[in-house]
């Protein structure tokens, strides 16, 4: 078994205090609630308010997805909701589309119209808690839409309403199944974050190391590249769109991976903060001391949930969150038993939410802020961290920055390497995964677990639900106002397309016909999988 970090960095016996000789308590650390915000943001840790106490949910129809949610508020789900959208919504496509037909509704929520939001919501606060709708960078201005269509609606004032509904411009470099251009996906991402940066909208919007780290990314990477990936996307915003980065810097927040390096991904975290916060101060000249606190949830790592012996990932999950909540982070959504196998089960769900639950309640975890400071070892693996983090980090900088190394095959080229290098590792028993390949049981004595699946066809319900409700719609309004988007949409990319977004989506027209024409005013095919023609006359 090798004995090392993540990143291939041997680790010793033990370390004393000549390993973090250089350590400087006030410069490096200081107390919770003080700069560079390594131990935390409040002074009182978690004594106040604990973590938002989540899961994810998203399975089936928008009315099936609605009564989850409502049962994990009974599970004990607290502070915010989350929910995953499908694969026809991450392109995006709509469920009627000849290859929608097939994935509506199976990993994730098929949210392609307002009509389809509304029944996720209904019965369901909009405010006094978190929304958070996790999904591809394409449809970040549609479900931003989503959230002032239906606000608007409900009567409910923009500034109530709290979460994140957007996300990061390079999701599918990291395995998501957006199907939009890399410069599409970015005007898209820039035009809702100045639209939510300019309103004082309290939306956030997701950037996120989590899909690099669980398609195969080390640490040391994952924290280069979400540094990377802040300072280019918030660069932008402040000299193209014009914005003050102290408005800037309310908008971003990272969704961390936290895997089974109990000590490493605590480390990985306080790092974090201490990145955000000298980038803040010394790059971006911050002027107040709350845009040096970057937000950061934990997902504890659904990559590490094994499909061998299922009920082994209890225990993962359990020190996974430990891990979270010691590192002090603002959110966490779990990781599940069946996590391997298909969406949360009911009772895999209930197992998560408990598991926050007594690491709150009966670990003493929540009684002091940043409990390992001052560990030899967990000081030394912040810094070394944060070290091989820069040199990375260095290395995409002078490329040209997060962009010009994704469109040159750099960091693709680094995740790939890292993954088979992990796959090799389980192969050879350099790293033993237990059910996996060590303590490995005849799969007729595995346990045998439930396991929520969408039956037979329903896929296709979902999208013969969608032609019909599509025959019903206001068609001349939904006309007029796809017209007047494809005109905008042919405009300078520094046009926002929000204003006009968000019109059509009051009209009802759905994800794929939004996306499909801004497409084609960008000389696109309508159909990103050219399988359907345009229906609107341009």
């Amino acid at each position: 078994m090798k004995r090392e970090t993540d990143y291939g960095h041997p680790i010793k016996t033990f370390y004393h205090p000549k390993d973090i000789e250089g350590l400087d308590y006030n410069r490096d650390l200081g107390d919770p609630g003080s700069y560079p915000y390594t131990r935390g943001y409040y002074p009182d840790g978690y004594r106040k308010r604990v973590w938002t106490q989540r899961m994810t949910a998203g399975l089936g129809s928008s009315k099936q997805t609605n009564e989850v949610l409502r049962r994990y508020r009974e599970m004990g789900q607290r502070g915010g909701m989350l929910v995953i959208c499908d694969r026809t919504n991450a392109m995006p496509i709509d469920p009627d589309h000849p290859i929608g037909r097939r994935e509506a509704g199976v990993l994730g929520w098929p949210g392609a119209s307002l009509y389809e939001f509304e029944q996720l919501m209904d019965d369901i606060p909009l405010t006094g808690q978190s929304i958070t709708l996790l999904g591809s960078c394409a449809m970040s201005s549609i479900r931003l839409a989503y959230i002032v269509a239906l606000a608007e609606k409900r009567g409910i004032h923009l500034k109530d309403v709290h979460g994140s509904v957007t996300e990061y411009p390079f999701c599918t470099t990291f395995g998501q199944t957006d199907a939009q251009p890399l410069d599409l996906d970015l005007k898209l991402w820039l035009d809702s974050s100045e639209y939510i940066v300019r309103n004082k909208i309290r939306m956030r919007s997701g950037i996120l190391s989590q899909h690099f780290q669980e398609s195969g990314g080390n640490n040391a990477q994952a924290l280069a590249v979400e540094m990377a990936m802040l300072k280019e996307l918030c660069g932008l915003l402040v000299h193209e769109r014009g914005l003050d980065f102290d408005d800037v810097a309310l908008l971003p927040y990272e969704l961390v991976s936290v895997g089974s390096r109990f000590f490493e991904d605590i480390a990985k975290i306080r790092a974090l903060r201490r990145m955000w916060a000298k980038m803040a101060r010394e790059t971006f000249k911050a002027k107040k001391e709350k845009s040096c606190q970057l937000l950061i949830s934990v997902h504890t790592s659904g990559r590490t949930m094994t499909y061998q012996q299922p009920l082994n990932n209890i225990a993962r999950c359990a020190i996974q969150t430990l891990a979270g909540a010691i590192a002090g982070c603002t959110a966490i959504d779990n990781a599940c038993l069946d996590n391997a196998h298909a969406e949360p089960s009911p009772l895999a769900a209930r197992m998560s939410l408990n598991t926050q639950h007594i690491v709150a309640d009966e670990t003493g975890v929540t009684d002091v802020a940043d409990p390992l400071a001052g560990s030899y070892f967990v000081e030394y693996l912040t810094n070394k961290v944060e070290e091989e983090a820069y040199k990375i980090w260095n290395k995409i900088e002078e490329i040209g920055g997060m962009i010009a190394a994704v469109e040159k095959g750099f960091v693709q080229k680094m995740l790939k390497e890292s993954a088979q290098e992990k796959h090799r590792e389980v192969e050879s028993g350099e790293r033993l995964v237990v059910g996996v390949n060590e303590l490995v049981i005849p799969p007729e004595e595995d346990f045998q677990i439930p396991i929520q699946e969408l039956k037979t066809g329903d896929s296709e319900e979902i999208a013969r639900r969608m032609e019909e409700w599509k025959k019903t719609r206001n068609m001349p309004l939904i006309n007029q106002k796809i017209a007047q988007l494809y005109v905008d949409a042919k405009k300078e990319d520094t046009y926002n397309l929000m204003p006009s977004i968000i019109e059509a989506v009051k009209a009802y027209a759905t994800a794929g016909e939004i996306i499909g024409v801004i497409r084609k005013a960008r000389g696109l095919s309508y159909d990103p999988l050219q399988a359907i023609d345009c229906p609107f006359d341009l």
